[in-house]
Protein backbone atom coordinates (compact mmCIF):
# COMPACT_ATOMS: atom_id res chain seq x y z
CA UNK A 1 0.00 0.00 0.00
CA UNK A 2 3.07 2.43 0.38
CA UNK A 3 4.48 1.70 -2.32
CA UNK A 4 2.36 -0.11 -5.10
CA UNK A 5 1.50 1.95 -8.11
CA UNK A 6 -1.87 0.20 -7.93
CA UNK A 7 -2.63 2.48 -5.16
CA UNK A 8 -1.39 5.86 -5.78
CA UNK A 9 -4.14 7.78 -6.99
CA UNK A 10 -5.91 6.67 -3.66
CA UNK A 11 -3.06 7.51 -1.35
CA UNK A 12 -2.97 10.93 -3.34
CA UNK A 13 -6.44 12.09 -3.47
CA UNK A 14 -6.84 14.80 -0.47
CA UNK A 15 -10.63 14.46 -0.76
CA UNK A 16 -10.01 10.48 1.18
CA UNK A 17 -8.56 12.00 4.01
CA UNK A 18 -5.16 10.14 4.14
CA UNK A 19 -2.29 12.00 5.37
CA UNK A 20 0.25 12.04 2.82
CA UNK A 21 2.60 10.39 5.39
CA UNK A 22 0.12 8.20 6.59
CA UNK A 23 1.65 4.82 5.69
CA UNK A 24 5.45 6.04 5.69
CA UNK A 25 7.18 8.84 7.14
CA UNK A 26 8.50 10.12 4.25
CA UNK A 27 6.50 9.58 1.07
CA UNK A 28 9.14 11.15 -0.87
CA UNK A 29 11.55 8.23 0.11
CA UNK A 30 11.81 5.31 -2.14
CA UNK A 31 12.77 3.41 1.18
CA UNK A 32 15.35 4.14 3.91
CA UNK A 33 17.33 2.38 6.18
CA UNK A 34 18.66 3.76 9.45
CA UNK A 35 20.81 1.30 11.98
CA UNK A 36 21.54 2.86 15.26
CA UNK A 37 21.75 1.67 18.60
CA UNK A 38 19.35 4.08 20.55
CA UNK A 39 17.67 1.31 22.05
CA UNK A 40 17.61 0.82 26.07
CA UNK A 41 16.70 -1.81 28.63
CA UNK A 42 16.67 -1.93 31.93
CA UNK A 43 16.81 -4.49 34.65
CA UNK A 44 15.60 -4.38 38.87
CA UNK A 45 16.16 -7.87 40.54
CA UNK A 46 16.61 -8.63 44.16
CA UNK A 47 18.62 -11.32 44.74
CA UNK A 48 18.93 -13.82 47.77
CA UNK A 49 21.46 -16.25 48.33
CA UNK A 50 21.76 -18.59 51.26
CA UNK A 51 25.10 -21.49 51.77
CA UNK A 52 25.34 -23.50 54.62
CA UNK A 53 28.47 -26.55 55.42
CA UNK A 54 27.09 -28.82 58.17
CA UNK A 55 30.18 -30.50 60.00
CA UNK A 56 27.99 -33.63 59.46
CA UNK A 57 28.92 -33.84 55.72
CA UNK A 58 26.02 -31.99 54.45
CA UNK A 59 26.57 -28.90 52.43
CA UNK A 60 24.04 -26.70 50.20
CA UNK A 61 23.26 -23.28 48.79
CA UNK A 62 20.13 -21.65 47.71
CA UNK A 63 19.74 -18.93 45.23
CA UNK A 64 16.68 -17.03 44.47
CA UNK A 65 15.83 -14.01 42.09
CA UNK A 66 13.23 -12.25 41.53
CA UNK A 67 13.15 -9.48 38.62
CA UNK A 68 12.14 -7.65 36.19
CA UNK A 69 13.49 -6.58 32.62
CA UNK A 70 12.27 -3.71 30.55
CA UNK A 71 13.04 -3.15 27.18
CA UNK A 72 11.94 -0.80 23.93
CA UNK A 73 13.34 -3.43 21.50
CA UNK A 74 11.09 -6.70 22.20
CA UNK A 75 12.17 -8.67 19.18
CA UNK A 76 15.53 -8.39 20.25
CA UNK A 77 17.64 -10.85 22.61
CA UNK A 78 19.81 -8.21 23.36
CA UNK A 79 22.87 -10.49 23.63
CA UNK A 80 24.99 -9.48 21.08
CA UNK A 81 26.03 -6.47 18.69
CA UNK A 82 24.18 -8.52 15.86
CA UNK A 83 20.36 -8.40 16.77
CA UNK A 84 18.32 -6.09 14.70
CA UNK A 85 14.43 -4.67 15.99
CA UNK A 86 12.45 -2.01 13.83
CA UNK A 87 10.34 0.12 15.75
CA UNK A 88 6.72 -0.40 15.38
CA UNK A 89 6.61 3.25 14.67
CA UNK A 90 9.03 6.38 14.05
CA UNK A 91 6.19 8.28 15.78
CA UNK A 92 6.13 7.06 19.17
CA UNK A 93 9.19 4.79 20.35
CA UNK A 94 7.83 4.38 23.72
CA UNK A 95 5.19 2.09 22.26
CA UNK A 96 7.34 -0.34 22.26
CA UNK A 97 8.77 0.05 25.96
CA UNK A 98 7.70 -3.51 27.36
CA UNK A 99 8.63 -6.59 29.47
CA UNK A 100 11.77 -8.01 28.10
CA UNK A 101 11.90 -11.14 26.00
CA UNK A 102 14.29 -12.31 28.50
CA UNK A 103 12.88 -11.30 31.31
CA UNK A 104 11.82 -13.67 33.82
CA UNK A 105 9.81 -13.08 37.26
CA UNK A 106 11.19 -16.00 39.44
CA UNK A 107 14.07 -17.74 39.38
CA UNK A 108 15.29 -20.79 41.99
CA UNK A 109 18.56 -22.72 42.01
CA UNK A 110 19.31 -24.90 44.78
CA UNK A 111 22.66 -27.68 45.11
CA UNK A 112 23.43 -30.20 47.97
CA UNK A 113 25.92 -32.70 48.53
CA UNK A 114 25.29 -34.78 51.59
CA UNK A 115 28.31 -37.70 52.36
CA UNK A 116 26.19 -40.20 53.84
CA UNK A 117 26.89 -40.72 57.69
CA UNK A 118 28.02 -44.86 57.30
CA UNK A 119 31.78 -46.50 56.80
CA UNK A 120 35.16 -45.62 58.77
CA UNK A 121 35.28 -42.12 59.96
CA UNK A 122 31.89 -41.45 59.89
CA UNK A 123 28.97 -40.70 62.71
CA UNK A 124 27.72 -44.64 62.38
CA UNK A 125 29.88 -47.59 61.39
CA UNK A 126 32.89 -46.18 61.99
CA UNK A 127 34.70 -49.05 63.50
CA UNK A 128 33.33 -50.93 60.61
CA UNK A 129 36.21 -53.98 59.14
CA UNK A 130 37.37 -53.41 55.79
CA UNK A 131 34.45 -55.37 53.85
CA UNK A 132 31.46 -53.71 55.68
CA UNK A 133 33.30 -50.13 55.04
CA UNK A 134 33.76 -51.10 51.76
CA UNK A 135 30.30 -51.74 50.79
CA UNK A 136 28.06 -49.06 53.37
CA UNK A 137 31.01 -46.42 53.28
CA UNK A 138 31.91 -44.08 50.89
CA UNK A 139 28.51 -43.19 49.66
CA UNK A 140 28.15 -39.45 48.52
CA UNK A 141 24.36 -38.22 46.96
CA UNK A 142 23.64 -34.47 45.43
CA UNK A 143 21.14 -32.57 43.35
CA UNK A 144 21.14 -29.48 41.55
CA UNK A 145 16.85 -28.08 41.17
CA UNK A 146 15.96 -25.45 39.30
CA UNK A 147 12.88 -23.84 39.23
CA UNK A 148 11.80 -20.74 37.15
CA UNK A 149 9.31 -18.76 35.27
CA UNK A 150 9.07 -18.19 31.46
CA UNK A 151 9.78 -15.42 29.51
CA UNK A 152 6.84 -13.64 28.00
CA UNK A 153 4.60 -13.66 25.30
CA UNK A 154 1.51 -12.53 23.32
CA UNK A 155 -1.13 -13.04 20.39
CA UNK A 156 0.00 -11.36 17.13
CA UNK A 157 -1.62 -10.83 13.92
CA UNK A 158 1.08 -11.10 11.52
CA UNK A 159 0.51 -8.46 9.81
CA UNK A 160 0.67 -4.48 9.77
CA UNK A 161 -0.04 -1.12 7.28
CA UNK A 162 2.04 0.50 9.35
CA UNK A 163 5.93 -0.87 9.82
CA UNK A 164 5.94 -3.42 6.96
CA UNK A 165 9.48 -4.97 8.76
CA UNK A 166 7.63 -5.11 11.95
CA UNK A 167 4.45 -7.14 11.59
CA UNK A 168 5.62 -9.95 14.10
CA UNK A 169 4.93 -7.14 16.91
CA UNK A 170 1.81 -6.12 15.87
CA UNK A 171 -0.95 -7.55 18.31
CA UNK A 172 -4.12 -8.71 17.36
CA UNK A 173 -7.50 -7.01 17.93
CA UNK A 174 -9.36 -8.82 21.22
CA UNK A 175 -12.88 -8.38 19.74
CA UNK A 176 -14.85 -10.95 21.22
CA UNK A 177 -13.24 -11.63 24.56
CA UNK A 178 -11.34 -9.27 26.73
CA UNK A 179 -7.79 -9.88 27.72
CA UNK A 180 -8.77 -11.03 31.67
CA UNK A 181 -11.32 -13.54 30.16
CA UNK A 182 -8.44 -15.03 27.59
CA UNK A 183 -5.67 -14.91 30.53
CA UNK A 184 -8.03 -17.13 32.37
CA UNK A 185 -7.64 -19.42 29.40
CA UNK A 186 -3.91 -19.75 29.75
CA UNK A 187 -2.50 -22.82 31.25
CA UNK A 188 -1.57 -26.39 30.37
CA UNK A 189 -4.23 -28.42 29.01
CA UNK A 190 -4.50 -31.84 28.00
CA UNK A 191 -6.48 -33.29 25.35
CA UNK A 192 -7.12 -36.29 22.89
CA UNK A 193 -5.72 -34.92 20.97
CA UNK A 194 -2.16 -33.58 22.33
CA UNK A 195 -1.03 -30.97 24.70
CA UNK A 196 -2.89 -26.76 24.84
CA UNK A 197 -1.49 -23.98 26.01
CA UNK A 198 -5.62 -22.04 25.27
CA UNK A 199 -8.32 -24.28 26.56
CA UNK A 200 -9.71 -26.46 23.95
CA UNK A 201 -13.28 -25.04 24.35
CA UNK A 202 -12.12 -21.86 22.59
CA UNK A 203 -10.76 -23.52 19.63
CA UNK A 204 -12.09 -25.38 16.49
CA UNK A 205 -10.32 -28.21 16.37
CA UNK A 206 -10.11 -30.78 13.14
CA UNK A 207 -9.28 -34.16 13.87
CA UNK A 208 -8.96 -36.72 10.53
CA UNK A 209 -12.45 -38.94 10.84
CA UNK A 210 -10.83 -41.88 10.35
CA UNK A 211 -7.81 -42.17 12.49
CA UNK A 212 -8.32 -39.38 15.30
CA UNK A 213 -5.19 -37.97 14.19
CA UNK A 214 -4.75 -33.92 14.79
CA UNK A 215 -5.56 -31.99 12.16
CA UNK A 216 -5.99 -28.68 13.11
CA UNK A 217 -7.04 -25.78 15.54
CA UNK A 218 -7.92 -22.56 15.03
CA UNK A 219 -9.33 -19.65 17.68
CA UNK A 220 -13.07 -20.03 17.13
CA UNK A 221 -14.41 -17.15 15.37
CA UNK A 222 -15.48 -13.31 16.94
CA UNK A 223 -12.55 -13.59 19.03
CA UNK A 224 -9.96 -12.01 17.83
CA UNK A 225 -9.41 -9.99 14.11
CA UNK A 226 -6.56 -8.13 12.32
CA UNK A 227 -6.14 -4.87 13.05
CA UNK A 228 -7.38 -1.95 10.77
CA UNK A 229 -5.46 -0.63 8.26
CA UNK A 230 -3.08 1.69 9.93
CA UNK A 231 -3.76 0.78 13.48
CA UNK A 232 -2.25 -1.80 16.18
CA UNK A 233 -3.96 -4.24 17.92
CA UNK A 234 -5.11 -3.83 21.30
CA UNK A 235 -3.90 -7.29 22.74
CA UNK A 236 -1.27 -5.94 25.07
CA UNK A 237 2.28 -7.53 24.09
CA UNK A 238 4.63 -9.36 26.42
CA UNK A 239 1.53 -9.17 28.92
CA UNK A 240 1.32 -13.43 29.33
CA UNK A 241 3.71 -15.42 31.06
CA UNK A 242 5.22 -18.81 29.98
CA UNK A 243 5.09 -21.92 31.61
CA UNK A 244 7.15 -23.21 34.45
CA UNK A 245 10.30 -24.42 34.47
CA UNK A 246 11.28 -27.21 36.84
CA UNK A 247 14.09 -29.36 36.54
CA UNK A 248 16.33 -31.96 39.25
CA UNK A 249 19.62 -33.70 38.31
CA UNK A 250 20.68 -35.96 40.57
CA UNK A 251 24.10 -37.73 41.43
CA UNK A 252 25.08 -40.84 43.30
CA UNK A 253 28.89 -41.28 44.01
CA UNK A 254 30.59 -44.73 46.03
CA UNK A 255 34.14 -44.25 47.11
CA UNK A 256 36.05 -47.53 47.25
CA UNK A 257 39.31 -47.63 48.69
CA UNK A 258 41.59 -50.34 46.95
CA UNK A 259 44.62 -49.45 48.47
CA UNK A 260 46.57 -47.16 50.62
CA UNK A 261 47.33 -45.11 47.63
CA UNK A 262 44.66 -46.49 44.95
CA UNK A 263 40.99 -45.31 45.14
CA UNK A 264 38.08 -46.33 43.16
CA UNK A 265 34.76 -44.12 42.45
CA UNK A 266 31.52 -44.68 40.92
CA UNK A 267 29.22 -42.23 39.73
CA UNK A 268 26.27 -42.15 38.50
CA UNK A 269 24.23 -38.51 37.08
CA UNK A 270 20.66 -38.49 36.77
CA UNK A 271 19.58 -35.82 34.27
CA UNK A 272 16.48 -34.58 34.84
CA UNK A 273 15.69 -37.44 37.12
CA UNK A 274 11.84 -37.17 37.33
CA UNK A 275 11.79 -36.74 33.31
CA UNK A 276 9.55 -33.96 33.59
CA UNK A 277 8.14 -31.92 30.20
CA UNK A 278 8.69 -28.19 30.25
CA UNK A 279 6.29 -27.11 27.49
CA UNK A 280 7.33 -24.64 25.66
CA UNK A 281 5.14 -22.03 23.64
CA UNK A 282 5.63 -18.45 22.12
CA UNK A 283 3.46 -16.10 20.88
CA UNK A 284 1.37 -16.94 17.75
CA UNK A 285 -1.08 -15.04 15.22
CA UNK A 286 -4.30 -15.15 16.05
CA UNK A 287 -5.30 -17.33 12.71
CA UNK A 288 -2.64 -19.61 12.77
CA UNK A 289 -3.82 -23.21 11.93
CA UNK A 290 -2.20 -25.13 15.05
CA UNK A 291 -3.08 -21.99 17.61
CA UNK A 292 -3.01 -22.96 20.78
CA UNK A 293 -1.19 -26.39 20.24
CA UNK A 294 1.93 -27.10 22.22
CA UNK A 295 4.81 -28.81 19.94
CA UNK A 296 7.69 -28.09 21.91
CA UNK A 297 9.66 -28.65 24.76
CA UNK A 298 13.10 -27.63 26.66
CA UNK A 299 15.48 -29.04 28.51
CA UNK A 300 16.95 -32.95 27.97
CA UNK A 301 14.14 -36.32 28.78
CA UNK A 302 16.34 -38.48 31.77
CA UNK A 303 19.38 -39.60 30.98
CA UNK A 304 21.56 -41.61 33.17
CA UNK A 305 25.29 -41.33 32.93
CA UNK A 306 27.79 -44.00 34.52
CA UNK A 307 31.37 -42.87 35.50
CA UNK A 308 34.18 -45.47 36.59
CA UNK A 309 36.99 -43.61 38.02
CA UNK A 310 40.26 -44.95 39.01
CA UNK A 311 42.84 -42.38 40.98
CA UNK A 312 46.56 -43.72 42.10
Amino acid sequence: LAFSTTFRANRENALLGIPANFFVANPNAAGITLLGNDSMSNYHSLQAEIRRRFSGGLQFQADYTFSKAMTDAPGALGNNQSDLTSWRTLRDKQLDYMRSAQDQTHRFVFNSIYDLPFGRGRRYLSNANGLVDRTLGGWTVGSIVVWATRPPWFINSNRTTVNQFNSGNNPADLVGISFEEFKKNVGVFRHPTGIYFINPELLDIVTNPTTGAFVSSRLKPGLMAAPAPGFFGNFPMNSLNGPRFFNMDASLVKRIPITETVKGELKTTFINIFNNANFVYNGQAFDSTSFGRVTAQSGSPRVIHFTLKVTW
